[in-house]
């Protein structure tokens, strides 16, 4: 348990802030974080099953030398009670803050303002955090919000961002003005915004991540990336990557409000983009290497997700939608989110105008503001992952995903897309604060879906090889084969062994339910890694675009009965054409071997987590696959892709 600070200048007593994740058990109920290193301040937001520590806001002071890396050593131990900064103090900063918009108002902050914050998020003796948020001028939709972070000593730094997106509020459209951002009387910030319907942006413009009332200490935290990864809320990735590569050359360093950064010109195209996967490029890269490229490129990435018309903020509650207050609402036309469902009762949100936002396709969405908060412990990054969450119940028809159950199904979307909501469900219902109330929302859903998935293919008999239902036969009808992406099938197992991984606090009986839905699905995999028998798969063949499921145009995955196949040599005959073994040599081949995104990269999590979770089968299947001959190919064309190079965590 470690991390590292540096700052390109000395600074004595240097404020700092971080979020750090715990390996569960290093830290039990009833101890605390400490440290010889220096002068430091923990804040637990979320604890495992049994107790331990899970994820916290560490903050405190250090003494840095320019350019020289602090390590700060963390233990479980005690620390004495100590009296929190209070708003008192925040005040005799004399700190005085404005948002303002030539077209739209202003937003002001003094003296008094203070004392009426919209939440506390940290309290502690060296560093206490509020969130305000103010309504910009008279405008029904613009909301100015600051996070104040205040430090022993009286440093101050502030996040501010304008949101552009209330839930029901008539007459969404884009407000283009002059913003600006003024703190302690000097002007910060100063840009011309057109800021699309339910988009957001922080007021930052150039290399800082956030604005200081005095000097920007310029401290760059370092999570130590094997224990963070050892935490199983990341996946273990085997990549190392170089800080010359191209992929971090690549990373935004300066920010502009609504800037596209690495995110998709065009989200849901086809073929492949460094956002998809169970992390993106960007914040695999902060795993996989040691450049300080990697922080501010995944911040400034985080940062961009604003761009997207998904912040859908509840004005009842100020914050995101709580899924069992809303059975029927599906969202409305001119968000530019793809796809979307409909409303039995006609409930929709109100239909938005003016400069549209960037597309969101949720076949295709990365994950946002996770791997952010996870790393800095800001509000804003917790908020920002709740907002995908909550788009895609609100994206959903409302009769097929159970109203306020939030059910997503393989069948009625796509196989993939269905694997990225849920991977961004968990997620949320992974780090969001213990103490907020949409974390009970977000695990019931949850929760829901693992129980549909284990009814569906479990507590049923239904295919043996772990197929979840496709949306649709990739060979179309006529042959009496019925054929599906393999890779679409990869997502959805990877997705839900990493859910089991990072151990969601739903009920004691649905993770049992999961775990039994995991060893059905993780067969897809396993099976498709077999030896050369003729009832088997091969292993050297595992990655076609597209296998065969089923011997039928049409067969029945709701009953479960089919029909299926016998076994898995002839799911290969029904795709070849020829038995099993195909002939001599036992390569890796198709599915455009050796790149590091071809399907045999995408492959990867599934048999991992397999690998991981103890499913039978998995360890010997693994075993083929990296005993193959040419597999350091694609093993070594992982260091300079890294994305999907995840491992078993117990294998290095």
């Amino acid at each position: 348990m470690q991390f590292t600070l540096t700052s390109v200048q000395s600074v004595a007593a240097a404020p700092f802030t971080l979020g750090f994740a715990f390996r569960k058990g290093d830290v039990p109920q009833g101890q605390a974080v400490t440290s010889p290193d220096v002068r430091l301040q923990v804040t637990p937001k979320n604890r495992w099953g049994d107790g331990s520590l899970k994820f916290a806001v560490l903050a405190g002071q250090a003494n840095l030398t320019a350019s020289t890396p602090l390590t700060v050593r963390l233990s479980a131990g005690t620390t004495p009670p100590a009296v929190a900064l209070g708003l008192a103090d925040l005040k005799a900063t004399g700190i005085t803050a404005s948002v303002a918009s030539t077209a739209w108002g202003r937003a002001d902050w003094a003296t008094t303002d203070w004392d009426t914050p919209f939440l506390s998020w940290v309290s502690g003796p060296l560093m206490s955090s509020w969130i305000y948020r103010k309504p910009l001028g008279a405008d029904s939709h613009l909301v100015a919000w600051l996070e104040v972070r205040l430090f022993a000593g009286g440093a101050v730094e502030v996040l501010p961002w304008v949101e552009n997106g209330y839930l029901l509020v008539p007459g969404p459209t884009s407000k283009a003005g002059t913003y600006s951002f003024t703190l302690g009387g000097t002007q910060r910030f100063n840009a011309d915004i057109d800021l699309p319907n339910h988009c957001r942006t922080p007021l930052l413009s150039g290399a800082s991540t956030s604005q200081w009332l005095g000097a920007d200490p310029q401290v760059i935290p370092r999570h130590e990336s094997e224990y963070l990864q050892s935490t199983l809320l990341v996946p273990s990735y085997r990549a190392k990557v170089a800080s010359n590569a191209a992929r971090l050359t690549s990373l935004p360093t300066t920010f502009t409000p609504l800037q596209q950064g690495n995110l998709p010109t065009g989200m849901g195209g086809a073929g492949y983009h460094p956002s998809i996967g169970l992390l993106p490029e960007w914040d695999v890269l902060y795993l996989t290497s040691s450049s300080p490229r990697a922080y501010t490129g995944l911040i400034f990435n985080a940062y961009s997700a604003g761009r997207y018309g998904i912040h859908f903020r509840d004005e009842r509650t100020q914050r995101p939608l709580r899924f069992s207050s809303y059975p029927n609402l599906v969202i409305g036309s001119g968000s530019q989110i793809s796809n979307n469902g409909a409303s039995t009762t006609n409930s929709y949100t109100p239909a938005a105008s003016g400069t549209p936002p960037a597309t969101w396709a949720f076949t295709h969405h990365p994950s946002v503001g996770f791997m952010a908060y996870l790393v800095t412990g800001r509000w804003y990054f917790m908020e920002e992952l709740q907002f995908a969450a909550t788009l895609h119940f609100l994206k959903t028809t409302d009769w097929m995903r159970q109203f306020t159950q939030g059910i997503v199904e393989t069948q009625a979307n796509t196989t993939r897309g269905i694997a990225w909501i849920i991977r961004t469900l968990a997620q949320a219902a992974c780090i969001t604060a213990d103490d907020d109330p949409l974390r009970d929302e977000f695990l019931a859903c949850l929760q829901a879906n693992i129980d549909w998935n284990h009814a569906r293919y479990v507590a049923q008999p239904n295919n043996p090889f772990g197929w979840a239902e496709p949306y649709s036969d990739y060979s179309g009808a006529g042959n009496n084969v019925y054929f599906e992406a393999t890779w679409q099938q990869d997502f959805y197992t990877a997705v839900f062994g990493y859910v089991k991984a990072m151990e969601p606090a739903v009920s004691a009986a649905s993770r049992t339910r999961l775990d039994a839905f995991f060893a059905w699905k993780a067969r897809s995999i396993v099976g498709r890694l077999g030896g050369t028998g003729a009832n088997e798969h091969p292993f050297y063949e595992a990655a076609p675009y597209t296998i065969a499921v089923a011997p039928s145009d049409s067969p029945n995955f709701v009953s479960g009965t089919g029909p299926w196949f016998p076994d898995w040599g002839a799911v290969y005959r029904a795709r070849t054409e020829v038995p099993n073994p195909p002939g001599s040599g036992q390569e890796l081949r198709g599915g455009f071997f050796p790149e590091a995104t071809s399907y045999w990269g995408n492959l990867q999590p599934a048999i991992a987590y397999a690998v991981q979770h103890g499913v039978p089968g998995a360890m010997e299947a693994y075993q083929r696959l990296i005993s193959a001959s040419n597999w350091p190919q694609l093993a070594n064309n992982f260091n300079a892709n890294p994305v999907w190079s995840v491992r078993p965590s117990q294998i290095p």
